[in-house]
């Protein structure tokens, strides 16, 4: 805009348009352990067999959710086989998380019913996108069902990420790691560097940032 010699508009300073610092670690986006159980017993009910897989991804792998749908048979076939998931995340980062029985379970699963070469939980004729977006709208619809009575907070998948990671944390400070150690060891099974991103996803934990 600055390199168009007579611009037809002028934009806004920052003043005109209040903009606000984004805030830090302060909205606890975290699943309870009933509220998992009840969305998966949804899901079932539903016969909908990669839901259960996905939310036990987000659940115990904290993948985000466009890094679920771009499994396919070659990256699941690998986990089982290293027991541990080898994604590439954002920014094209990749990153190795390691698999609990139940997820390789349930890979094997799909892997049995995924044509060689496919994505698990895409089907043919589907775009990603419209698989993710209906994954979305599942949740969406069901949360007032399962979400605990005395319960505001935000039920997206993205919180079943934000659930590991303070598990994460919290196995971490167990076994001898200072706060800041926590945090870094989290950062990388999430497939990020920031610290202050990472304290983002430990807001249920006492402090909101994992000083607790």
């Amino acid at each position: 805009h600055d390199l168009i010699p007579t611009p037809r508009y002028v934009l806004p300073g920052n003043d005109a348009l209040m903009l606000r610092r984004r805030t830090f670690g302060n909205v606890d986006r975290t699943w309870s352990v009933p509220e998992f159980n009840r969305m998966l017993a949804r899901a079932l009910e539903a016969g909908r067999e990669d839901y259960i897989t996905l939310l036990y991804l987000g659940r115990y792998a904290a993948l985000r959710i466009h890094e679920c749908f771009r499994i396919d048979t070659a990256t699941a076939a690998n986990a089982v086989k290293e027991n541990a998931l080898t994604i590439k995340g954002k920014g094209g980062l990749v990153r190795t998380v390691p698999l609990n029985d139940i997820l390789a379970n349930r890979l094997r699963y799909h892997l049995e019913r995924t044509q060689r070469g496919h994505k698990l939980f895409v089907p043919d004729g589907k775009q990603t996108h419209e698989a993710i977006k209906e994954l979305q709208a599942f949740i969406y619809l069901n949360r007032e069902r399962v979400q605990d009575s005395d319960s505001h907070r935000p039920m997206t998948f993205h919180g079943l990420r934000h659930t590991r990671a303070a598990e994460w944390y919290q196995g971490f400070i167990q076994k001898g790691n200072n706060p800041y150690e926590a945090r870094r060891a989290v950062a990388t099974l999430l497939g990020h560097g920031r610290d202050d991103v990472t304290r983002i996803y430990l807001a249920s934990l006492k402090g909101g940032d994992g000083h607790g």
